[in-house]
């Protein structure tokens, strides 16, 4: 016997409608920028920390900073597509069992 449906899947179906609503390109801007930044700062500190930047700006860094950047907006991407379609299985499975009671 399934779950019955809480008010959180409720809540999740309203909200994912709302995005699924949007545009997908402004959806992938948007969270890829976001999660992109997130850890890109999560790194450039992790990298600071270990010594491999030095705190003081020097022009060497550059391309480590600029690499960080990229390879924080990468991640951002692929953290964005894993977390829509999580989040699109999810819905679908709610959808299922509101329809099936």
């Amino acid at each position: 016997m399934s779950k019955p449906v809480t008010k959180e899947d409720l809540r999740f179906i309203e909200f994912w409608k709302e995005q699924r609503a949007g545009s997908k390109f402004k959806y992938y801007l948007l969270y890829t920028v976001a999660y992109g930044a997130i850890a890109g700062l999560f790194t450039f500190f992790i990298v600071i920390f270990l010594g491999g930047i030095s705190i003081i700006p020097v022009a060497q860094d550059n391309r480590r900073v600029a690499l960080i950047v990229i390879l924080g907006l990468v991640a951002g991407f692929f953290i964005t597509v894993i977390g829509r379609s999580i989040n699109e299985k999810r819905y679908q499975k709610i959808l299922r069992k509101v329809r099936g009671n």
